[in-house]
């Protein structure tokens, strides 16, 4: 026996040898249907009934299904016949959404992803509540609050001011002193960040295996005269005044502390209200500094520098000995 229709009234298909001779719903929507090889010959489906093709897919508001299971409409989950806590999958306006929710509760719903095997599986990521993406954790213990733990992981969310963005607040958490986040070029790592009790570094690769061609720096002075420091605000921040460089200048003097290209433009798409590519626009492509590149030359010519004071001291101290 085959049940067909809804779970609340069901009606019966007689199967023999694989083939359904005779079928009738409750609503009519199938008055009769023969099925050979997997395939309905006579079919006679209302929007909403599956239907099978020769290939075996199943077509749910689709007498065509282009895969296995191919359905036209939302797709619905609950926990149990009656339950309230839903899993919605919808799509519309160019966007395509996962919702976990709540239907009898103003309690807003976590939507979880877990991995494992045959006999268990462990939750790896989480949006809970609050709107925040947890990974490796599940609890925001890690934002500001000190705990036992044993579990490394990350938090991106608002922050106390109710900014969310990768700029605004990631929380990475760690319960044993090393790297939380590292940088790879082409497979190789060139960096990371890395935290202890107490402190946090910013590393980039500079291990002696790594180089070649090692020479001194010897002309540490003359390059930091043709630096030109000066103070400025930036023009999103007009009250507020600080002490830099304007990076084409520097790009002449330490080429590897600068990014891009001076008056450089780049092309971006325009979107609409609905995340639809309308058009491309030219906007400004800015350079950038890495200060600490600066910190070489810096070092030699103070150096230099040192070397020409005790130089001078040790002639003064000739002279008035003498």
């Amino acid at each position: 026996m085959a049940y067909i229709g809804s779970p609340a009234a069901p009606t019966i298909a007689t199967v023999s040898d694989d083939t359904i001779t005779t079928a009738k719903l409750a609503d009519d929507a199938v008055t009769s249907a023969k099925i050979t090889d997997g395939a309905v010959t006579p079919t006679d489906l209302s929007t909403g009934h599956p239907n099978w093709d020769s290939s075996g897919n199943v077509g749910i508001g689709t007498s065509s299904p282009a895969t296995a299971l191919d359905m036209l409409g939302d797709l619905t989950i609950r926990r149990a016949a009656v339950s309230t806590q839903l899993t919605r999958i919808q799509s519309g306006g160019g966007v395509s959404t996962i919702i976990a929710e709540n239907g009898a509760s103003a309690t807003v719903q976590a939507l979880t992803f877990e991995t494992g095997n045959n006999s268990s599986t462990s939750e790896r990521m989480r949006i809970d509540s609050s709107g925040n993406l947890l990974v490796g954790t599940t609890s925001t213990l890690v934002y500001g609050s000190s705990g036992s733990g044993s579990a490394d992981g990350w938090v991106l969310g608002p922050d106390g001011g109710g900014n969310v963005g990768m700029s605004s607040n990631i929380t990475w958490n760690k319960y044993s002193t090393g790297a939380v986040f590292g940088f790879r070029y082409d497979g190789t790592q060139v960096g990371n960040i890395s935290i202890s009790t107490t402190n946090t570094s910013y590393n980039t690769s500079s291990d002696y295996r790594l180089k070649e061609n090692v020479v001194e720096v010897s002309d540490g002075i003359d390059r930091v005269k043709l630096l030109k420091p000066s103070r400025f605000n930036f023009i999103a921040d007009p009250n507020k005044t600080v002490d830099g460089f304007l990076a084409h200048e520097v790009a002449d003097v330490v080429p590897e502390a600068i990014t891009g290209t001076k008056d450089a433009m780049r092309t971006e798409d325009v979107y609409d209200e609905d995340g639809n590519v309308t058009g491309t626009q030219e906007v400004p492509d800015y350079q950038g500094i890495d200060q600490s590149k600066l910190v070489p030359l810096l070092t030699a010519a103070l150096q230099e520098a040192i070397t020409k004071i005790e130089t001078l001291e040790a002639r003064v101290a000739t002279l008035e000995s003498a």
